[in-house]
């Protein structure tokens, strides 16, 4: 089982703009409320890190 956790790193994402991420992640783990920064559901992300290597920001990270 893999105990990483998916940070979203505020300070990183400029929440001006859709989050490209969301799309990315195959089983809908990433969520976003407007132009917020994404939310993660910790039980439904399969921690695959496909988001942390799509985000153009930096801003999600496995740790």
């Amino acid at each position: 089982m893999n105990t990483q956790t998916l940070v979203v790193i505020k300070e990183n994402c400029p929440q001006n703009h859709p989050c490209p991420s969301v799309r990315i992640c195959p089983v809908g783990a990433l969520k976003q409320n407007g132009f917020q920064a994404p939310t993660v559901d910790m039980e439904a992300c399969i921690r695959c890190g496909k988001c942390t290597r799509f985000c153009p920001m930096n801003a999600l990270r496995l740790a």
